[in-house]
């Protein structure tokens, strides 16, 4: 039986594959707004591909990723569900999409409390990528249609869909698309959109005043490097920043005085500690061909994209199939928009009440007390807990007793929106223990070869240096310990 549903499923991908014409934007610049507006043309996909062929300068690698960061972090909880659990009675898909720098680091933290009700998914896009905005929007759907025929072994499953800042708009774009088509129910249902920092208001934005010229000043090549170096650090990078909520954070947690709310174990903090020191490897240099072409092609474009979607609403005339079901999305889906008080890249403040009056009808929007752009799903938010309140219907659905369930402490004023230490200790957990077998857990997925985060040499579990001091130290404090 379930090999006839997956039979059925991958005859019904071909027929949409094959036959289905889709509304794709043709953009093209308004001199007068320096602005691009987005004319809507029925195409197929083999029309599309030829029109990105004859437009494209530059060679275009797409290097898109779909992973679950607690297995490649070795979250013990994950590993153990994921090695033991009947795929039965599987949990609903959390899928991240992240910012234009393409990495899944700002809501590292919230990942393990999210864990308890999901089965945590996100993309990440590699620094040389030069994938289009609807390429982008074909990868997301694609891998949510094999998520159900292989990993899903055929069965409908549902799906919560949060993006941030950028990956905000392609959350967006990716559920009108889902709510368009009435096939795609076969394999997916979409239950919540989840949207934080939503780079919709790109256009009217600070990072749009500043980072165009940044990305477009011409330099002599040998010294170029220099002149984008400083733009970045002096002009950018503050855009991301907060009012030294994250500093005074760190402060605190390094002085064992407080954690983040989700931050409620020994496995929690040792997985955050495990991210924490190999943040060097994991964050790559933006090159400035890069930035150009994301802040053109990602966000200016996505912006237009979604401008046309909000006329389409006010006016209530459709031109396709993707226009039909962001009206769709618009009436039927609840949103969470989270956003940070303090964000000066975005004005998310503003935007986040644009879109509840203007396009979300079923809303919540929740406010980030101190957090700046980068650090809205920082230590002081607690989304599991808020996507508990929002969407009463995840409530119960952590079927094991791997992991505890996350605290609900309300975050205190004197430890900078961190609450107090789970275990009242005066020093944290020992970095030596990070990667011991207690708290950390080697995924080994072989056969589909999705390990791209697994920690090499030094770093690597029980077999690398960290690994048997971690072991000694442990064995040590049981031994001293009664």
């Amino acid at each position: 039986m379930m090999l006839c549903r997956q039979a059925m499923l991958l005859i019904a991908v071909t027929a949409i594959s094959a036959t289905e014409a889709f509304t794709s934007p043709r953009c093209t610049n308004n001199v007068v707004k320096n602005l691009r507006t987005c004319h809507y043309s029925t195409r197929t996909k083999q029309s599309w591909s030829e029109l990105i062929n004859e437009t494209a300068d530059i060679d275009s690698p797409s290097r898109i990723e779909f992973i679950s960061p607690l297995l490649q972090d070795g979250y013990p909880p994950a590993v153990k569900e994921y090695e033991r659990v009947s795929s039965s009675d599987p949990k609903p898909i959390l899928l991240y999409l992240p910012g234009f720098d393409g990495t899944i680091l700002a809501p590292f933290l919230q990942f393990p409390a999210l864990g308890e009700e999901f089965d945590v998914k996100a993309m990440q896009v590699s620094m040389d990528d030069r994938s289009t905005f609807e390429d982008l929007k074909d990868a997301v759907i694609n891998f949510l249609v094999q998520e159900c025929i292989y990993g899903r072994m055929g069965e409908t499953y549902e799906l919560y869909l949060m993006g941030e800042s950028f990956g905000g708009i392609l959350a967006t774009e990716v559920a009108a698309a889902l709510q368009s088509n009435t096939q795609y129910s076969n394999f997916v249902r979409l239950q919540g959109l989840i949207l934080v920092n939503p780079a919709t208001s790109y256009l009217r934005s600070e990072l749009y005043r500043l980072g165009p010229p940044i990305a477009n000043a011409r330099w002599l090549r040998p010294i170029e490097i220099i002149p984008y170096i400083f733009g970045l650090t002096t002009k950018l990078v503050p855009l991301f920043l907060d009012e030294g909520l994250a500093i005074q954070q760190l402060f605190t947690i390094l002085s064992s005085k407080g954690l983040p709310a989700v931050v409620n174990t020994p496995q929690r903090e040792a997985y955050m500690g495990r991210v924490a020191v190999t943040l060097a490897s994991r964050l790559n240099f933006m090159p400035k061909d890069t930035l150009k072409w994301r802040l053109t092609e990602w966000l200016e474009w996505g912006n237009a994209v979604f401008e046309d979607r909000l006329e389409v609403l006010q006016s209530g005339i459709t031109e396709g199939e993707d226009d039909l079901g962001m009206l769709r999305l618009s009436r039927e889906v609840k949103t969470l928009i989270v956003v940070g008080e303090f964000d000066k890249t975005l004005g998310s403040l503003d935007e986040a009440n644009r879109l509840s009056a203007e396009v979300f009808r079923n809303n919540v929007v929740h406010v980030v007390t101190g957090a700046g752009h980068a650090s809205t799903c920082g230590g002081t938010l607690n989304l599991m807990q808020l996507l508990r309140q929002v969407y009463p219907e995840v409530n119960g659905y952590r079927r094991t007793n791997y992991d505890v369930g996350t605290t609900e402490w309300k975050p205190r004023a004197d430890l900078r929106g961190l609450v107090p230490r789970y275990d009242y200790a005066k020093i944290g957990l020992s970095p030596l223990l990070y990667w011991s077998s207690d708290y950390y857990k080697e995924w080994k997925d072989d056969e589909k070869q999705r390990d791209r985060f697994k920690s090499r040499g030094y770093l690597e579990g029980k077999n690398g240096v960290f690994g048997w001091i971690g072991e000694f130290t442990l064995a040590l404090r049981k031994w001293i310990t009664p």
